[in-house]
């Protein structure tokens, strides 16, 4: 149900920038839009966006156990297709993360398998591309409303976990690991935001929103372990681990507070 209703998103969104870009000659020949901000059509900006990050497990083997705090930064760029209605894309660095608590192996420094119950916390950097429709009230006083929905891409450049063992004596910890290997290289979002632009001068303008955005893309690319009678991960004759049929999933999500300036 849920997938479906996403796709349903993806279809309107569509069908709506088809209507508003059909509308783009009107507004450009339109007598009455003449003053210098409505005749622009394209202007940058830049934009910082602090923001909480989680994965949403999917599957049984997983539980979702912490969030993370982390930032977005980089260069919008916004296209005028009427008065009101922009299209919105740039270019960003967003660091995402998430906790996960899973049954797993520990790999003694003899090299040694031995179950362990694990949390991981996950470190990711992605190259997003925000691919959104901006809906605009006209200026009231200096201030102007919007809201603003669409896709978002990100492309994985990085990635290392932090992994915490129990059941094993001392409890060990391992910082920093390299886990690139075991995540997606590309995280879908569906974005959904508002805010307020606040005009200094000009075409200057300042930008406060808070946006959702919803992962639907699994970002875990590994193996889950086999769960044994005893509710531990399953070792072979060899002490080897020994791994499911089903694969693990988790979803990325975020929440950010979108701050920046247009000029």
């Amino acid at each position: 149900m849920i997938q479906k209703t996403k796709i349903l998103t993806l279809i309107l969104f569509g069908l709506l920038f088809v209507n508003l870009s059909a509308q783009e000659d009107n507004f450009s020949n339109d007598p009455v839009v003449n003053t210098e901000n409505e005749e622009r059509k394209i202007r940058f900006g830049l934009q910082l966006n602090p923001h909480i990050s989680w994965l949403t497990a999917n599957t049984s083997d997983l539980e979702s156990e912490g969030s993370k705090l982390g930032l977005t930064y980089g260069l919008s760029t916004e296209f005028f297709l009427t008065k009101n209605y922009l299209f919105s894309t740039g270019l960003f660095i967003a660091s995402l993360g998430g906790e996960l608590a899973y049954e797993g192996i520990y790999e003694d420094n003899n090299g040694v398998s031995v179950p362990s119950s694990i949390q991981q916390t996950y470190s990711i950097k992605y190259i997003e591309i925000p691919l959104t429709l901006k809906l605009r009230t006209n200026e009231i006083g200096y201030i102007t409303y919007f809201g603003q929905f669409g896709l978002k891409s990100g492309f994985k450049f990085k990635s290392t976990s932090d992994f915490s063992y129990a059941d094993i004596n001392n409890s060990p910890k391992i910082e920093g690991v390299n886990t690139a290997s075991d995540i997606f290289f590309i995280n879908m979002n569906l974005t959904v935001g508002a805010g307020i632009e606040y005009s200094i001068s000009g075409n200057t303008t300042l930008m406060l929103g808070l946006t959702y955005n919803n992962g639907f893309i699994n970002q875990l690319d590994k193996k889950a372990n086999l769960i044994g009678a005893n509710g531990k991960a399953a070792l072979d004759i060899d002490g080897e681990p020994i791994y499911a049929d089903k694969d693990p999933s988790a979803n990325m999500n975020y929440v950010s507070l979108n701050i920046g300036i247009f000029f």
